[in-house]
């Protein structure tokens, strides 16, 4: 998906109290290698199918993966994955139960393409309840986005000039780590935030940006794509008025490596009041299942 590796696997087969160690285990070498770990459950609360998320980075369970929400309709569509929940492949709509509520996602295919449009209404809402404000982080202005730290890349040019945050070099790393643990410090997280947004917006189009999330810097792991952190720049673009009130479309480029921009195309349609996002969906421009099969994992205990 856009570069990330999103590995789907039938909670049945994993103990419950193995669960984490499992997806971890999944998540390196030699095993299959993955950015989050979905594991499948039947539904609980009306949904079609539940969905718990382990992180490669947090290490344990997160409550949302936009990622993971473009995926899953694509497995379901091409495998039979879906066959234990009773989802055929010609729906078109599902109801994920996920931590943070039902996320429903809406499914067109035309012309031979599949495209998913991922509401992400909750996620904001829960942006907005932990806080969306305006901050300054080692010397730079930013913004919180709930858990994300988005940092607009012209604010580092300005501060940096010669910096390479296209490819984020060497020193470009160790500016960003140092925003990541100043951001750490001032909002008092328990252990270093894993949520971490950098973008910068096309001169002449307000609309269309590029995008890279450099979420875990010391061990190398940037994520190429990231909806939950693309919806999060968005948030911060209509926060600090750099979008219309009224219905709005974004595009970013992502995906690809761990470089800012790429070859996908991310899209965020949402509708702004008074330069806050009411409701929103995005969808991925390249997704596709890469592998399938049985993964094979050591004792578990």
């Amino acid at each position: 998906m856009g570069g990330n590796e999103i590995i789907l696997v039938h909670g049945r087969q994993i103990p419950k109290q193995h669960r984490i160690k499992a997806a971890m285990s999944l998540m390196e070498t030699p095993s299959v290698r993955g950015d989050q770990v979905g594991i499948l459950e039947k539904p609980r609360t009306g949904g079609d199918v539940k969905v718990m998320i382990v992180d490669r980075t947090e290490k344990t369970y997160i409550n949302m993966c936009g990622g993971l929400t473009q995926v899953l309709p694509r497995a379901f569509t091409e495998t039979h994955l879906g066959k234990p929940y009773g989802i055929g492949r010609a729906f078109k709509e599902l109801a994920l139960e996920t931590d943070l509520g039902t996320v429903k996602i809406s499914v067109t295919r035309a012309r031979g393409k599949m495209t998913s449009h991922t509401d992400m209404t909750k996620f904001i809402e829960e942006c907005y309840q932990r806080g969306v404000s305006q901050i300054r982080v080692a010397g730079i202005d930013a913004l919180k986005a709930g858990e994300f730290l988005v940092v607009d890349v012209q604010k580092l040019r300005e501060e940096y000039a010669g910096v390479n945050f296209e490819e984020i070099d060497s020193k470009a790393r160790e500016i960003l780590l140092s925003m990541q643990k100043d951001f750490d410090r001032q909002h008092l997280s328990p252990s270093p935030n894993a949520s971490y947004s950098l973008f910068d917006m096309h001169r002449y189009d307000a609309n269309h940006g590029r995008v890279v999330f450099p979420h875990n810097i010391t061990t190398g792991h940037i994520e190429p794509s990231c909806g939950t952190g693309t919806t999060a720049v968005a948030i911060a673009l209509a926060a600090t008025k750099r979008t219309a009130n009224g219905f709005v479309k974004l595009r970013f480029d992502s995906g690809g490596g761990p470089f800012l921009g790429g070859p996908e195309t991310t899209e965020i349609r949402m509708v702004v009041e008074d330069s806050r996002v009411k409701k929103a969906e995005f969808s991925h421009s390249l997704v596709e299942i890469t592998a399938t099969g049985k993964a094979w994992l050591p004792a578990l205990s």
